[in-house]
């Protein structure tokens, strides 16, 4: 840290109030884009940096724009929910806003217990108790999510563009789960989509002169053999064994995956193309990193049956025999991708390296090891859809893009593990289990933590209530018995069956805000003193 910044220090009671009121800060700037009415931020760029505004309704990417408050003293406050907010973003995708509005409530609540006498490790451990109490509860309610329709009403509750969302229910209708999905955006109106047959990588064909179709700059080849390697090929007679093999199993075509492809190797395999012996493109592997490369060229063994030589291993290409190579239906690659399609590997394979993936994935909850199982699994199911975003203005374009990569995020996560009741009626319908769980108790801090639990099942379904224009007061008084299940509709206004109405929420995007508000309001609650900086000029005095 720079020496222009003074490090001050605040203890308690000073530290909560301070922290208290920028975690606040950050919520209400979040809170107002929860539910089917949205209000949405406006975030200016930096001073000096030549973008427009940004026109934002994710709370991820809210807290994201938000890097330091004026107030150095409520600065820590504000920054530990954005950190919150965002990783709950990089993980899920989506439920950002209601776990920055549980926090609040719990963090608000608990924080008046510790001022009565509570001990905050106490607390914490039964707030993390109640939290997965909650979870329980909601895991019973989750139905599961399948068919067109109630897909695209799930993808409708998570933002209010019926057009997008029926689109996506259609795509994930058929992708399901774990298909592949590409989101851009194109310069017009509406949305559209298009379907890919096969597993599709990035990463184009190397050479022009590969293309069978100059127009379009694409080659595509029926029924040929796969070379799968990372090896860099500098003599021409490397490749000879491999093309041998490739006539060998009857085939007139054949597909060179390597790292590197000298002109001389180039040459060769253009003179066989010309000559109609063997037509052939090459790529290289898919990937930048080597243990992306690896995992990419094990998935196209599996599903077209070959085997990979890999530089680390010692393999030759000099050595390539017919068993090493394989087979596809269709092989085709243009100037930034290349596909598969019709792999002839043995299913029971592919069976088992898609089980293994989903289990891995189930495994880990690192965001970024997700995504890359996610991309794995997306391509040995066999298919592509891209969902192309238009709007009439840039931002139009940027907020709808960002709000189909939310929405496809949830939906995925809803077809695993189901929906439940929406607008925050899930979340009512866990107050009995916690009614019952504070009347069974005896110890003072357990007690306590259910009655935060239960406020703070209300605060996502009220400031729902309070961005549609509801009285907040009113809208509080109608939560008071509902069946469970049940909750208030503000487009309409009436009491309804959530589930029915079609309105629903991702049961796993639900259960991970709710563990990630408890985690960090109960963590916060132990702070007991609160170091900051702020520069000469505008620090504060506590």
């Amino acid at each position: 840290m720079s020496s222009r910044y003074r490090p001050s220090i605040l203890f308690q009671p000073a530290a909560h109030l301070h922290f208290q009121r920028g975690a606040r800060r950050m919520v209400a700037a979040l809170r107002p884009t929860l539910g089917p009415f949205p209000r949405r931020v406006l975030v200016m760029p930096e001073r000096g940096v030549g973008h427009a505004p940004e026109l934002l309704d994710s709370g991820g990417l809210i807290a994201r724009r938000m890097v330091q408050l004026a107030d150095a003293r409520a600065d820590p406050g504000a920054m530990y929910v954005r950190h919150m907010v965002w990783r709950l973003h990089e993980e899920v995708g989506d439920g950002t806003v209601t776990a920055a509005v549980l926090f609040e409530e719990l963090f608000d609540r608990g924080l008046r217990f510790v001022v009565a006498g509570c001990d905050p490790g106490r607390l914490r451990s039964q707030l993390v108790a109640g939290a997965e109490l909650v979870c329980a509860e909601l895991a019973r309610q989750a139905t599961p999510l399948a068919g067109r329709a109630q897909i695209a009403r799930a993808a409708e509750s998570v933002g209010a563009d019926t057009e997008l969302a029926t689109l996506l229910g259609e795509v994930f209708d058929i992708i399901g789960a774990d298909g592949q999905l590409d989101i851009r955006t194109y310069q017009r109106p509406g949305v559209s989509r298009e379907y890919v047959e096969g597993m599709v990588y990035e990463g184009g064909v190397l050479s022009r002169l590969m293309y069978t179709d100059a127009v379009r700059q694409r080659v595509e080849l029926e029924h040929a053999a796969l070379l799968l390697s990372d090896l860099a090929v500098d003599d021409p007679r490397d490749l000879v064994p491999a093309m041998e093999a490739a006539l060998a199993l009857g085939v007139r075509a054949l597909v060179v995956i390597v790292d590197h492809l000298s002109d001389a190797a180039l040459g060769l395999l253009d003179v066989n193309r010309r000559a109609g012996t063997l037509h052939t493109f090459a790529v290289r592997p898919p990937g930048l990193a080597p243990a992306e490369q690896v995992a990419a060229l094990d998935d196209i063994a599996i599903l077209t049956g070959g085997r990979p030589l890999y530089r680390t291993a010692g393999a030759s290409l000099r050595a390539v025999t017919a068993a090493d190579l394989g087979q596809a239906r269709r092989a085709w690659a243009d100037t930034a991708h290349f596909g598969l399609a019709g792999g002839k590997g043995d299913p029971r394979a592919l069976r088992a390296r898609i089980a293994m993936l989903r289990r891995a994935y189930a495994a880990t909850t690192d965001a970024a090891a997700q995504q890359r199982l996610q991309q794995r699994l997306g391509r040995l199911m066999g298919g592509m859809a891209t969902v192309l975003v238009g709007g009439a203005t840039e931002t139009e374009i940027a907020l709808r893009k960002g709000l189909a990569q939310r929405t496809a995020g949830t939906l995925r996560g809803a077809l695993r593990t189901g929906v439940l009741p929406g607008g925050g009626s899930a979340l009512l319908a866990c107050r009995p289990a916690m009614r019952a769980a504070r009347r069974s108790s005896r110890l003072r801090d357990e007690r306590a933590a259910c009655d935060i639990w239960l406020h703070a099942l209300e605060a996502p379904a009220r400031a729902i209530a309070v961005n549609a224009g509801y009285d907040p007061g009113a809208a509080t008084g109608r939560y008071a018995d509902l069946p469970p299940g049940h909750g208030l509709e503000v487009q309409s206004g009436r009491i309804l069956d959530m589930a029915r109405a079609g309105i629903l929420d991702s049961a796993a995007v639900m259960a991970a805000a709710v563990r990630t508000a408890a985690h960090a309001a109960a963590l916060a609650l132990t702070i007991n003193a609160q170091v900051y900086r702020a520069m000469p000029e505008t620090s504060i005095e506590p």
